[in-house]
């Protein structure tokens, strides 16, 4: 007889072989499963199956996984691949991409959404919808117009 799967991680990467089981027990656990859509599409990898996890409640976040195997650290892109090949939609990347993935690090009463109260930390766009964040495949340089870190002008 298996014992049951006992998960006390804040989040969890690497996923692409996740079983139905290892979701279930994430599940339950309220574990985070963090994606890196670069590492799978580099690596020619099975991407990790996020609308199943989404689907059982799994709360999903995306990272780039930077190194040298996976050398992306444009957001942008991350989000972009999570959408075309892990069929996330364009609001479920975003989610993840922010507030999903500042609670994996314990810090989702404070950064990852804009609300009073909250860090300021936000892009300002040049496009007329958020959507060419994802839309316009690595042209982040032409779609960001400015980053702003705790309330600060920090790249213009």
């Amino acid at each position: 007889m298996k014992k049951p799967i006992k998960f006390q991680a804040r989040a969890m990467s690497h996923l692409e072989e996740i079983s139905e089981e290892g979701i279930q027990a994430m599940s339950k656990s309220g574990s985070v499963a963090v994606l890196l859509p670069s590492t799978a599409f580099i690596l020619r990898l099975t991407p990790p199956p996020a609308r199943k996890l989404i689907e059982n409640k799994v709360i999903v976040a995306l990272g780039s996984d930077f190194n040298p195997n996976a050398y992306c650290f444009a957001m942008p892109m991350i989000m972009h691949f999570a959408c075309v090949t892990m069929k996330l939609s364009m609001p479920e990347a975003l989610t993840a991409a922010t507030l999903n993935s500042a609670h994996s690090i314990g810090r989702g009463k404070t950064h990852g959404a804009i609300a009073r109260g909250r860090n300021a930390d936000l892009i300002i766009l040049s496009a007329n919808s958020w959507e060419h964040i994802i839309y316009r495949i690595a042209a982040h340089n032409d779609v960001i117009r400015h980053v702003i870190k705790n309330g600060n002008i920090v790249d213009v």
